[in-house]
């Protein structure tokens, strides 16, 4: 039987979709851990309203690594943030895109802040933690997270604990691990319920390699990463955006061609 192309076509941009939103989960990781923000910060609560969540901040994480070598941001030291826009805690939305858990006072955040007005908002993702020592703190999960939350926030964590030292990790969904640093030290094993809380002090916090390896979002299976090097990460987010034109405009010369030809 022949497939009509248009069919094809529909395809082929369904599988351009998963790949674009897979690899923003990735890039959003990433950009989080290479200081694409004004402030990373660790804090409690010390006030809600309508209009802003008021952060004491208790500590400052600044990345070893910056996405944009050549002119990195400036990280700032904050002790106290406004938080201006509404923000949910990642990985507690429900299917609605409602939240499970609002920031609530008294509760302990790991937040990636850009400047907003005269205040700040989410950059790339706002953490429920359980506690503000970053050397021992870790991310707190809903009940029954799935596998790919539970490597993402074993990574999360192994970045917080080594003060922004340890930046590259690889996800492997198929063995549900996920390592760090440049010889790879296993600090997350899905097969071991202890393996989350497990950080091991033979992990170089040296700069790695660039090497390709894969990252895991939160929100999907894996997607590509590039490990050591963030211009190519940058280049990778290029190519899939010109994938995406070009997907588009040989659509368009699609239908295009074949209303002429009627």
């Amino acid at each position: 039987m022949k497939i009509p192309k248009k069919h094809w076509i529909i395809s082929f941009l369904s599988v351009l979709l998963i790949l674009n939103s897979t690899v923003y989960a990735a890039d959003a990781l990433y950009r989080f851990m290479h200081n694409d923000h004004d402030a990373l910060i660790i804090g409690e609560i010390i006030g809600v309203d309508e209009s802003a969540v008021k952060i004491r901040v208790e500590k400052s994480i600044i990345s070893a690594r910056d996405l944009n070598v050549n002119q990195p941001k400036k990280q700032l030291q904050l002790t106290e943030a406004k938080i201006v826009s509404p923000f949910n805690y990642s990985y507690f939305n429900n299917e609605d895109g409602s939240s499970k858990a609002n920031p609530s006072l008294g509760d302990y955040v790991l937040i990636s802040l850009i400047k907003s007005g005269t205040g700040f908002k989410n950059a790339w993702g706002a953490f429920k933690v359980d506690s503000l020592d970053y050397k021992n703190l870790s991310v707190i999960l809903p009940d029954n997270p799935s596998i790919w939350k539970q490597m993402d926030a074993a990574a999360i964590k192994a970045f917080v604990n080594s003060d922004g030292q340890i930046t590259e990790f690889s996800f492997d969904g198929d063995t549900k691990t996920v390592r760090a640093g440049e010889e790879g030290t296993i600090i997350f094993d899905g097969n071991d319920e202890d393996s989350a809380d497990i950080i091991s002090d033979d992990i170089n916090t040296t700069e790695t390699d660039s090497s390709m390896g894969i990252i895991g979002g939160a929100d999907g299976p894996t997607s590509i990463y590039i490990s050591g090097n963030p211009f190519k990460a940058l280049i990778m987010q290029i190519a899939v955006v010109a994938v995406v034109i070009f997907a588009a405009g040989f659509t368009v010369g699609y239908f295009a061609k074949a209303k002429r030809s009627k």
